[in-house]
C-alpha cells in the first residue's frame, strides 16, 4: 500500500493511516466494467451510484463476550455516472441536492 497510486491531496492521510491500519484497496469498476485507477476515484465515484458487494464477517470473542460484525467490500461498479459540475468557479453545487 505504501506505492498506492493515490491523489497528492489524500497522500498525507494514506501515510498516516498505514501506520495504524491494514489497508485493502477497494476494487471499484466504471459502467463498462472497466477497473478504476485509485488516483480516479475521487472524480468518478464522489456523486455517482454504484452497486457494492461485500461479505460480512462475524467474529465472537469468547474472552470479552462480545460479538464484531465486519462488512468486507469485495466490489463497487457504477450504475450511473456523477452528476456534471458546473462550468463557472462561481457556481455552487451539492451532489447531496438532489
Amino acid at each position: 500500500m505504501e506505492t498506492w497510486p493515490v491523489s497528492a491531496r489524500t497522500k498525507p492521510y494514506l501515510t498516516e493511516l498505514l501506520q495504524s491500519h491494514d489497508i485493502c484497496p477497494l476494487p471499484a469498476f466504471d459502467e463498462d466494467n472497466e477497473l478504476i485507477p485509485p488516483t480516479k476515484y475521487n472524480t468518478k465515484l464522489c456523486g455517482a451510484t454504484a452497486e457494492v458487494h461485500f461479505t460480512y464477517l462475524h467474529f465472537f470473542i469468547k474472552k470479552n463476550k462480545r460479538h464484531i460484525y465486519l462488512p468486507v467490500l469485495r466490489k463497487l461498479s457504477i450504475l450511473r455516472r456523477p452528476l456534471a459540475f458546473p462550468s463557472s468557479p462561481h457556481k455552487r453545487f451539492r451532489v447531496s441536492a438532489s
